[in-house]
């Protein structure tokens, strides 16, 4: 949810930038630096963000850490390149209850 506000809230101000640069053009530096942020969340979002496939090839090993995606609802497993230090978010396709969780 957080990630959506932020997302929305840099474009949002990216628009109001170019608006304003349309007005007074000696703010351009305005645009620069809300594009800047702009590209910094849209690539942590491509980078960090996204759930994965399964990886193949290389180094990869499935760890035991699970969790519970808000968003999806579903169970994440996490996979993990020992040489590089990534790791992957990979949707398990199970569909957890989360008020049942909560209650254990």
């Amino acid at each position: 949810m957080l990630r959506v506000f932020v997302t929305v809230a840099v474009m949002v101000a990216f628009t109001v930038a170019l608006i304003v640069v349309a007005l007074v053009p000696s703010q351009w530096p305005v645009v620069i630096w809300a594009g800047v942020v702009l590209a910094g969340v849209l690539f942590e979002r491509a980078r960090y963000g996204a759930a994965r496939e399964r990886p193949v090839g290389g180094d990869w090993r499935e760890t035991a850490e699970r969790f519970i995606d808000d968003a999806s609802g579903k169970v994440m497993v996490v996979w993990v390149s020992p040489s590089s230090g990534e790791r992957r978010y990979v949707a398990d396709g199970e569909r957890i209850n989360a008020l049942a969780n909560e209650l254990q």
